[in-house]
């Protein structure tokens, strides 16, 4: 206990000296002229672009000379352009004039460099082709009361007490129950607020939903991965003001625009100043976890991750364990088989795993991304074992299998009462080891649907406009899981390491011969 109060000290004072190094997202920018006041000064500059949008094309157009940096989410390019790690990055009037409206730090460019049509998607099967046409229905009907362009300039304002949105988790679903894709870090669009995932096209969805009969489940995701998700069909439909491209719509079906939207460039502006330090911690601690109780979406994403972790390990110790009986008689089939699946797993990225399992594999399949995560993580863990199964026995003189032998023992007992403990002595490090890694290893599942740790601060992030407190609450928490379950695992393992073994434990069962 002395050394995990320790670990948890050092994560709080690593925090703190974190959030004063970063300034708590505090820039040197704010009031005043952008950086940049032209297109043409942009000229060869470093240009974030968000993956999976529309930005590169016109990115590539208007400044053919810039240097493109890829970024995942929203808030990911504006801690770029923060930290001077890219000097500007385009997107939608709507999305860029909510931020200026909490961070005064960058600014529009003043020349527009195209426009947008947003729509919802929808799988290019008879299912999707139908809820398309029910939608387009629905949006003439909004359009033709006036009714949408009041939901848009509700969410498109300053006012966040006027956006307020009907509970989607308890409509009917006498005709069926829909699932709903959406980026969530993505304002006004999707964004979440108290424990919710609301936004424009959220409210337009539920609305929908409640008129044609249906439920609503609204999950959060990558954005690059809506389109192969909406594509596999994994979902009924999906929006996060996702343009209408003619290469877009050779793979999903689109309904009517819901929106048409303006694009920028945005920048920094000059010559601004930061608050203190203090004030810096409090208030980005304060919209971090104590505004809209965000507190929760962390325990939310730590039991998420925990529970991935844990399972994880012990389907994967089971699997490896059982890999390494299949192979220690030296079949030669079962080792080359095992051999093949051992390469292949190892050999892939997790990420790639993981979308292979989710896109491919399950594809068609109704399995949720927290199962499908498991699976993918048991299958790495489970490898990993088997080699260190290998190794360790691998490091146990033969000899002593033979005295065994001589002395009476059978296979079984020669094997699991004197060879693998200690066997155990030389692997039991690694493995506590590959645990460590596969707490940090689970933070790629925000790919396929689930709401970790990472997806929540992401999601925390894109809410609170405060890009540096949350990255760095997630890195402590993960301290602090890693240090609690190496405490634990430690613990557990004291039963099979042979060190702590008695002899009368050691030999319990076994009789002895003359």
């Amino acid at each position: 206990m002395e050394k995990l109060f320790k670990k948890l000290t050092f994560c709080v004072m690593l925090l703190l000296t974190l959030c004063a190094l970063a300034g708590c997202g505090k820039s040197d920018a704010g009031a005043g002229q952008g950086m940049y006041t032209s297109l043409e000064e942009l000229a060869g500059k470093r240009i974030g672009v968000q993956m999976g949008t529309i930005f590169d094309r016109l990115t590539q157009e208007r400044l053919p000379d810039a240097k493109i940096v890829y970024f995942s989410s929203f808030p990911d390019t504006v801690v770029a352009l923060k930290s001077n790690k890219i000097d500007a990055f385009p997107s939608t009037r709507t999305v860029l004039s909510q931020y200026m409206n909490a961070d005064d730090s960058i600014t529009l460019l003043g020349e527009e460099i195209g426009s947008v049509p947003a729509a919802y998607l929808f799988p290019k099967n008879g299912h999707g082709e139908a809820l398309r046409d029910q939608m387009n229905e629905f949006l003439a009907g909004l359009r033709e009361s006036g009714e949408l362009a009041q939901i848009e300039d509700i969410w498109c304002g300053k006012d966040e007490s006027a956006k307020t949105i009907l509970d989607y988790t308890a409509l009917p679903d006498e005709n069926g129950r829909l699932t709903f894709l959406t980026e969530g870090t993505f304002p006004p669009y999707s964004y979440l607020r108290d424990d919710l995932v609301v936004g424009y096209d959220v409210d337009i969805a539920a609305r929908f939903c409640r008129e044609y009969g249906y439920g609503l489940d609204v999950v959060a995701m990558s954005f690059e991965a809506l389109m192969p998700a909406v594509h596999a069909g994994k979902c009924d439909f999906a929006a996060s003001g996702i343009a209408i491209t003619e290469e877009r719509a050779e793979s999903v079906y689109f309904s009517d625009p819901n929106i048409y939207d303006r694009i920028f460039f945005a920048v920094l502006k000059k010559d601004a100043g930061s608050g203190t330090f203090a004030q810096s911690v409090a208030d980005g601690f304060r919209k971090t976890f104590v505004t809209e109780n965000r507190y929760r979406l962390f325990a939310k994403g730590i039991a998420v991750t925990l529970t991935i972790t844990v399972l994880s390990v012990l389907f994967g110790t089971l699997l490896g364990f059982a890999l390494y009986l299949a192979c220690r008689r030296g079949n030669r089939f079962a080792n080359r088989l095992t051999g093949a699946f051992v390469w292949l797993i190892r050999g892939l990225p997790g990420v790639v795993l993981l979308m292979l399992l989710y896109y491919v594999i399950f594809g068609r399949i109704s399995i949720s991304g927290l199962a499908v995560a498991v699976i993918a993580f048991s299958l790495t863990f489970g490898t990993a074992m088997y080699g260190m199964l290998k190794s360790g026995v691998a490091a146990v003189d033969p000899g002593q299998t033979k005295a065994a032998f001589a002395l009476g023992f059978d296979d079984r007992s020669t094997f699991f009462r004197l060879i693998l403990p200690q066997a155990a002595q030389h692997f039991l490090p690694a493995y506590k080891g590959e645990i460590v890694a596969l707490i940090k290893a689970t933070a790629i599942v925000g790919y396929i649907t689930v709401e970790d740790l990472t997806r929540m601060g992401d999601l925390i992030r894109a809410r609170t406009y405060e890009p540096f407190f949350p990255i760095i609450s997630v890195a402590v928490c993960y301290f602090i899981l890693a240090g609690v379950l190496t405490a634990i695992v430690n613990r557990l393992l004291r039963g099979v390491d042979p060190k702590t073994r008695t002899e009368e434990q050691i030999l319990k069962g076994i009789e002895a011969h003359d």
